[in-house]
């Protein structure tokens, strides 16, 4: 880094120390969500997103319906709306965690959704000052990879860690094999200026040192009578909160099995840009008419994500899956 003119100095890396912090935990139906807390977005969005879909009442819809897709977009604006105020390094700004998962707050946000039109993003706005007053609580403190193992006793881990980009920043230090990351992207270089992920921020998210980076990585494990249900996470960027929400859906909504809740084809939607990223072939082209019908921008594109997920079963065994979009496999003994 001193030969490249790096601003990091060899105190700087003795200084630092990893910062453990109590993860985001919300309900959906009978079961316990908890995911990744400040400074990672996933959690928060994650819950935001399972409590909007909790009082839809979709689960009777056919899955991937015109509905249920146009709501699931209509939701990831709103969490992504929210984001691009709120959420950064809670060691320097205080995210308001507490009153983005109010399932109160959320039932306000949900009631903004028309079933029938599009909103454009500049109609979506984040959570106004006086709702984030009102449903705070007191007791609120201030290219990536995932794997998810379960062992025979049951107890889960689900990791994600990223270098951002494909080898990060494209530089090994010599004689050590290390590839360097270039998760300065994930700050909000100014505000409103995309990332190479399209996200957009606001100071919450700014530059200053020994801050941690806003990330999107969302490894979640569920918990039903507590008891282990389901371990699940994903490698995407800005898609990694909507690939899990989608699974867990798949899984707990949809009652899929392990293999297909990962398969299935997914939308991504980020407020912006307000375009509604769909999986070449996911959709039948009645359900993308229809959705044009209601004003959404359809972006047809290739696979992204490379999820993975363990499914504890009835039985209480264990079903595992790889997404067929990677190179990751399940293994077991």
């Amino acid at each position: 880094m001193q030969r490249n003119g790096g601003l990091v100095t060899l105190a700087d890396l003795k200084a630092y120390k990893p910062t453990w912090r109590s993860p985001v935990c919300g309900a959906f139906k009978t079961m316990k969500v908890c995911s990744m807390p400040p400074p990672s977005s996933g959690g928060v969005h994650l819950i935001q997103l399972l409590n909007l879909w909790n009082g839809a009442n979709l689960d009777a819809k056919p899955w991937h319906s015109p509905d249920s897709i146009h709501f699931m977009a209509e939701a990831m604006k709103i969490a992504y709306a929210d984001r691009a105020i709120y959420l950064g390094d809670p060691g320097f700004t205080s995210v308001p965690v507490a009153a983005l998962i109010d399932p109160v707050y959320l039932a306000l946000r949900r009631a903004e959704i028309s079933m029938t039109r599009a909103r454009p993003a500049t109609e979506v706005k984040a959570a106004s000052p006086e709702q984030i007053q009102r449903f705070s609580r007191k007791s609120e403190s201030m290219e990536t990879s995932h794997l998810t193992v379960v062992d025979k006793n049951r107890n889960a881990v689900s990791l994600t860690f990223t270098v951002n980009l494909n080898f990060g920043a494209g530089v090994v230090a010599k004689g050590t094999g290390i590839i360097l990351n270039n998760e300065m992207d994930d700050f909000s270089v100014a505000p409103n200026v995309p990332n190479a992920f399209g996200l957009v921020g606001q100071k919450a998210n700014a530059i200053a040192p020994g801050k941690i980076p806003l990330s999107s990585m969302t490894p979640t494990i569920v918990t039903e009578g507590n008891k282990l249900k389901l371990a699940v996470g994903s490698p995407g960027g800005s898609t990694i909160i909507t690939t899990v929400f989608q699974i867990l859906l798949n899984t707990l909504a949809y009652k899929m099995d392990a293999g297909q809740a990962v398969a299935a084809s997914r939308i991504h939607h980020q407020w912006l840009p307000d375009k509604l990223r769909v999986e070449e072939n996911g959709l039948d082209a009645s359900t993308l008419d229809a959705l044009r019908k209601r004003g959404h921008e359809v972006d047809l594109r290739s696979h992204w994500g490379n999820a993975n997920s363990i499914l504890v079963k009835p039985d209480n065994t264990l079903e595992g899956a790889a997404d067929p979009r990677g190179e990751g496999v399940a293994l077991g003994n």
